[in-house]
């Protein structure tokens, strides 16, 4: 901050004892001191000397006048020096609130272009700030639906491979004990096949859904064969094993599948962690940012509240100021011109004293 020129300041005085010793005395008063002097100095005188008495009269008059201009003249030359020292000391309190005044407005500029940008970065921050929460929560929400969706997908994968195993172990605890039973089944066809495997889940007691579970997988196989066309000859066998090939194929299918989706679900959950930390990791400089800049511009509005509150101060000292020195001016020059007219009234009183003695 700039501080202001130092109010109050008492200025010099100039000094009293000027004022009687500059009273001016005109000539025509001068005359009739000379002449009511002459006439009481030959009133008094001895009727051999009243010459000699005017004279001495005339002297002390003379020398009276000499001495009040002598005392005049040194009045006047301390009133110079003052009015000297009291012009120099106001010019120089003008030109210390006149360098501080530019300072304060400079610095109240500087403080208004750092609030104003201050407060644009605020809201670019607060804009970016308010972006990032709402990219994480919209990623939230789809992770949170991917992530119920694999579950889902997961569950069901891991009930068929249960299902197929299951199947595959009562078909070959069943194939053992009537290996016959089996010799004839053609896995080629999907009725037989269905058939089949239905008479044994029945043996085994399957609940209704494990049932369906095993038909639908069972059809969905089928269903691809179809799509790639008719299977090669040596696609199946038909052999007693035929049926448990068939539903460890299922098995396998489905196991690489629970598999592949379990990388998905893997590789989701990692980019989604990685994004969450990246916005989490941004948002949080970009809010330590806003702080500190906020508090710049606290501490820049502070800063501009003080230098417009000593501007004030300093254009009213540096006004006085102006209005002292003009004060100063003024009288001194007054004065000096006062001074002059005394100087030559005194002169002109002394060369008729001095015209009166010849």
């Amino acid at each position: 901050h700039f501080a202001a020129p130092p109010r109050g300041h008492h200025r010099a005085q100039p000094p009293c004892q000027s004022q009687p010793q500059l009273a001016a005395m005109a000539p025509r008063a001068a005359a009739l001191l000379l002449a009511a002097a002459a006439a009481r100095a030959a009133a008094n005188a001895p009727a051999a000397s009243p010459l000699n008495a005017v004279i001495s009269l005339l002297g002390q008059l003379e020398a009276k006048i000499t001495a009040q201009g002598e005392a005049e003249l040194k009045a006047f030359n301390e009133f110079t020096a003052w009015c000297d020292d009291a012009s120099r000391n106001t010019e120089y309190e003008i030109k210390t609130a006149t360098a501080s005044k530019e300072k304060l407005t400079a610095a109240i500029s500087k403080a208004a272009g750092d609030i104003e940008s201050a407060s644009s970065k605020i809201e670019e921050l607060a804009g970016g700030i308010a972006g990032d929460e709402a990219d994480l929560k919209s990623a939230t929400q789809i992770r949170d639906k991917e992530s119920a969706d694999f579950k889902a997908s997961e569950a069901e994968l891991m009930e068929s491979i249960d299902t197929l195993g299951r199947a595959i172990t009562i078909i070959e605890r069943e194939m053992h004990r009537n290996p016959a039973a089996f010799a004839q089944i053609d896995t080629t066809n999907l009725n037989t096949l269905v058939t089949s495997i239905t008479a044994v889940v029945d043996a085994a007691s399957f609940t209704a859904a494990d049932k369906q579970r095993l038909y639908a997988l069972v059809q969905s196989r089928d269903s691809e064969g179809d799509e790639d066309g008719p299977p090669a000859a040596a696609a199946y066998k038909s052999h007693s094993s035929g049926i448990v090939d068939v539903l460890e194929d299922l098995k396998e299918r489905a196991e690489e599948q629970l598999s592949g989706l379990r990388k998905a679900e893997t590789n989701a959950k990692h980019n989604y962690e990685m994004l969450k930390q990246s916005l989490e990791d941004q948002m949080a400089a970009d809010t330590k940012e806003k702080s500190n800049t906020q508090q710049n511009m606290k501490s820049a509005e502070e800063e501009k509240a003080s230098a417009q509150g000593d501007l004030q101060m300093t254009v009213k000292s540096l006004a006085d100021g102006q209005a002292a020195l003009e004060t100063v001016n003024g009288d001194c020059l007054t004065t000096a011109a006062d001074h002059e007219t005394t100087k030559k009234d005194r002169e002109e009183e002394l060369k008729v004293i001095a015209e009166a003695r010849k």
